[in-house]
């Protein structure tokens, strides 16, 4: 967060239980947030056994967004009416408490998925049409929690304190992309093609904790902190590719485009409140408030430029793959513009922008393929998924830092004219705790010793099914 606390040294003894409730609160929705990874979801069929990892051969009209122009040197295409996968998503933060505090609504669930098809004109020739609708960022989550424990957070008290932590999130993000795709085929090994999508990103935040800690002396600290921020954007983004196929080997070239904002707006409040029970030098209460609403902002979330290049080695009954996609940085920008207010307590002007920041990315990953016969094919992969969070960055829209990988396998199989697909897949990743959370020096020095011990850990299993005839 670009605001949290006040400045004021009267503040000082109970910045440690602030800190506790703001971290907590902050890193629980964020852990889910997926917007500083871009390998996370995969589309269609086979190219989700294989992790995405089809930039160089074209298997299906899921190169309506891997290449397009792959999708003219395909003969018959299947139409994708079924491509689910269903994931077991879960973060935890390790070293806070005595226990792991879970930070994300773990739950089986639909992942992203893709639909897309084609138009079939005989005028068309060596040109080929179809369209696609494919979900990159999708979340419903609501996690509510309790924590219970022992700790030293009021450091001029004896012993630890009895603590309570109250926590309740609801996130709700969508961001389908709709595309229409072009592809010509310049010659029977040549193939060239652009898919322009148009992006509809909505994406709504309501976070609250309460944080309550008694002393020894008997003495009562309270903490709540509430957020709360929605903004919708529609974004224009092209994906350009180029396709070669030859006997043994293809290739494939593609680069997405930056966005570029068509519609944006949001709004965005909070409110932050302290009571304390002892009293400060000059005898009064040590209590604080600070609460802003701002509504009709101007909004605007970025996509950056990538390039990705991919091939294929064939053998007589085996298939290997390999990809990767190198993603650009982006500088810290403002997805919604907030003016300061004042702390209704103190008149201290605050800011709560919303912003962004992205370090340059290279993903990359080998995937396999082997025909048993005509009716049978298993497939094997493993991608990286690293996070393109900046180190050090003090940005609040995403601060999911660790690097995830990807292993995941399955079988596709035929009955008759249909072709169905079962596949199970695992992603896993951890990481210290090193992003930078913008707080006053006179709380990090004193009291985020913690945090440098605290470490997230990821991990989803996903559950492959496919239908497509």
């Amino acid at each position: 967060m670009s605001l949290f606390l006040c400045r004021e040294d009267k503040m000082i003894r109970h910045k440690a239980l602030v800190l506790l409730v703001f971290l907590i609160v902050s890193l629980s929705l964020k852990g889910n947030a997926q917007d500083t990874h871009y390998w996370t979801h995969q589309y269609g069929t086979r190219s989700t056994l294989l992790g995405g990892l089809v930039i160089g051969s074209v298997l299906d009209l899921s190169g309506t967004y891997y290449n397009p122009g792959g999708l003219s040197l395909i003969e018959d295409p299947e139409t994708i009416l079924a491509a689910k996968i269903f994931h077991y998503p879960s973060v935890k933060l390790k070293g806070l408490t005595r226990e792991d505090i879970d930070l994300s609504s773990s739950y089986l669930g639909p992942a992203p998925s893709l639909i897309a098809g084609r138009f079939k004109f005989k005028w068309l020739g060596k040109h080929w049409l179809g369209y696609s609708v494919l979900t990159r960022q999708e979340a419903d989550l609501t996690i509510s929690g309790t924590v219970i424990d022992s700790m030293d957070m009021i450091t001029d008290s004896p012993g630890d304190e009895d603590i309570v932590l109250d926590i309740q999130m609801r996130e709700k993000l969508t961001e389908p992309w709709w595309g229409i795709t072009w592809s010509y085929k310049v010659n029977d090994r040549f193939g060239i093609g652009i898919s322009p999508y148009v992006v509809f990103r909505s994406h709504s935040v309501n976070t609250q904790g309460l944080g309550e800690a008694l002393t020894t002396n008997g003495e009562l600290a309270l903490t709540l902190f509430k957020r709360d921020y929605s903004y919708m954007n529609t974004l224009l983004v092209w994906k350009l590719g180029v396709a070669l196929d030859f006997d043994r080997v293809t290739f494939g070239l593609t680069m997405t485009t930056p966005s570029i904002k068509l519609y944006g707006d949001g709004t965005t409040g909070i409110n932050i409140t302290m009571v304390w029970q002892d009293l400060d030098d000059d005898g009064t209460k040590e209590d604080y408030l600070a609460a802003d609403y701002q509504d009709g902002l101007d909004a605007n979330y970025r996509t950056p430029l990538s390039v990705g290049f991919g091939m294929t080695f064939k053998f007589q009954n085996v298939r290997l793959y390999g990809s990767a996609e190198w993603f650009d940085d982006m500088d810290k920008y403002e997805v919604m513009s907030v003016e300061d207010f004042p702390a209704q307590s103190s008149g201290e002007m605050l800011s709560n922008n919303l912003t962004h920041e992205l370090d340059s990315v290279l993903n990359y990953g080998i995937g396999i393929e082997y025909n048993f016969n005509q009716n049978l094919t298993i497939y094997s992969s493993f991608c990286t998924d690293f996070s393109a969070q900046k180190p050090g960055s003090d940005t609040n829209l995403s601060i999911s830092d660790w690097d995830i990988h990807h292993i995941q396998g399955g079988t596709t199989f035929k009955i008759k004219r249909s072709e169905f697909t079962l596949g199970l897949g695992y992603a896993w990743g951890k990481k210290p705790t090193e992003q930078k959370y913008d707080i006053p020096e006179d709380i990090e020095e004193g009291y985020l010793g913690f945090i440098k011990d605290l470490e997230f850990k990821y991990s989803s299993i996903k559950f492959i099914i496919g239908f497509a005839f």
